[in-house]
Protein backbone atom coordinates (compact mmCIF):
# COMPACT_ATOMS: atom_id res chain seq x y z
CA UNK A 1 0.00 0.00 0.00
CA UNK A 2 1.61 3.57 -0.99
CA UNK A 3 1.84 6.21 1.08
CA UNK A 4 -1.59 8.47 0.87
CA UNK A 5 -1.86 11.68 -1.07
CA UNK A 6 -0.52 14.52 1.33
CA UNK A 7 -2.57 17.17 -1.03
CA UNK A 8 -5.87 15.54 -0.92
CA UNK A 9 -6.05 16.18 3.24
CA UNK A 10 -7.18 19.31 4.66
CA UNK A 11 -6.43 17.78 8.37
CA UNK A 12 -3.38 16.87 9.20
CA UNK A 13 -4.22 14.68 12.32
CA UNK A 14 -6.12 12.66 9.25
CA UNK A 15 -3.34 12.35 7.27
CA UNK A 16 -0.96 11.15 10.03
CA UNK A 17 -3.02 8.58 10.87
CA UNK A 18 -3.51 7.25 7.49
CA UNK A 19 0.44 7.50 7.12
CA UNK A 20 0.79 5.36 9.67
CA UNK A 21 -1.71 2.78 9.11
CA UNK A 22 -0.27 2.64 5.30
CA UNK A 23 3.43 2.70 6.66
CA UNK A 24 2.21 -0.29 9.33
CA UNK A 25 0.58 -2.21 6.16
CA UNK A 26 3.72 -2.78 4.40
CA UNK A 27 5.59 -3.49 7.60
CA UNK A 28 4.01 -4.69 10.30
CA UNK A 29 6.39 -4.43 13.20
CA UNK A 30 6.50 -0.35 12.20
CA UNK A 31 4.98 0.86 15.72
CA UNK A 32 4.79 4.10 17.68
CA UNK A 33 8.29 3.52 18.94
CA UNK A 34 9.99 3.00 15.56
CA UNK A 35 7.96 6.36 14.63
CA UNK A 36 9.30 7.92 17.65
CA UNK A 37 12.62 7.28 17.16
CA UNK A 38 13.41 8.01 13.50
CA UNK A 39 11.83 11.16 14.35
CA UNK A 40 14.24 11.74 17.63
CA UNK A 41 11.68 12.28 20.05
CA UNK A 42 11.41 10.61 23.23
CA UNK A 43 7.76 10.18 23.64
CA UNK A 44 6.10 7.17 21.62
CA UNK A 45 2.51 8.07 22.59
CA UNK A 46 3.17 11.81 21.16
CA UNK A 47 1.92 10.81 17.46
CA UNK A 48 -1.11 8.73 19.53
CA UNK A 49 -1.64 11.98 21.45
CA UNK A 50 -1.87 14.19 18.10
CA UNK A 51 -4.26 12.06 16.14
CA UNK A 52 -6.33 11.77 18.99
CA UNK A 53 -6.68 16.02 19.31
CA UNK A 54 -5.14 15.40 22.73
CA UNK A 55 -2.06 17.39 22.12
CA UNK A 56 -1.00 20.11 19.35
CA UNK A 57 2.53 19.79 16.77
CA UNK A 58 4.34 22.56 17.77
CA UNK A 59 7.49 23.85 15.71
CA UNK A 60 9.88 21.56 16.72
CA UNK A 61 8.01 18.80 16.79
CA UNK A 62 6.26 19.65 13.36
CA UNK A 63 9.82 19.44 11.87
CA UNK A 64 10.50 16.00 13.52
CA UNK A 65 7.49 14.47 12.45
CA UNK A 66 8.06 15.67 8.74
CA UNK A 67 11.70 13.84 8.89
CA UNK A 68 9.95 11.03 10.42
CA UNK A 69 7.66 10.61 7.48
CA UNK A 70 10.37 11.42 5.07
CA UNK A 71 8.50 14.29 2.77
CA UNK A 72 10.71 16.52 0.47
CA UNK A 73 10.64 19.91 0.56
CA UNK A 74 7.49 20.61 -1.44
CA UNK A 75 5.30 18.41 0.62
CA UNK A 76 6.66 19.47 4.18
CA UNK A 77 5.76 22.99 3.39
CA UNK A 78 2.16 22.06 2.82
CA UNK A 79 2.24 19.76 6.02
CA UNK A 80 3.11 22.63 7.95
CA UNK A 81 0.55 24.85 6.20
CA UNK A 82 -2.06 22.19 7.18
CA UNK A 83 -0.80 22.37 10.71
CA UNK A 84 -0.96 26.03 10.94
CA UNK A 85 -4.43 26.15 9.29
CA UNK A 86 -5.45 23.60 12.04
CA UNK A 87 -4.01 25.53 14.81
CA UNK A 88 -5.10 28.84 14.03
CA UNK A 89 -7.73 30.60 15.71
Amino acid sequence: MAAPDLYSYLDYRAYLRDWFEARKQVNPRFSYRAFARKAGLSSPSLLIAIVARQRNLTATTCAAFVKAMGLGADDSTFFESLVDLDQCE
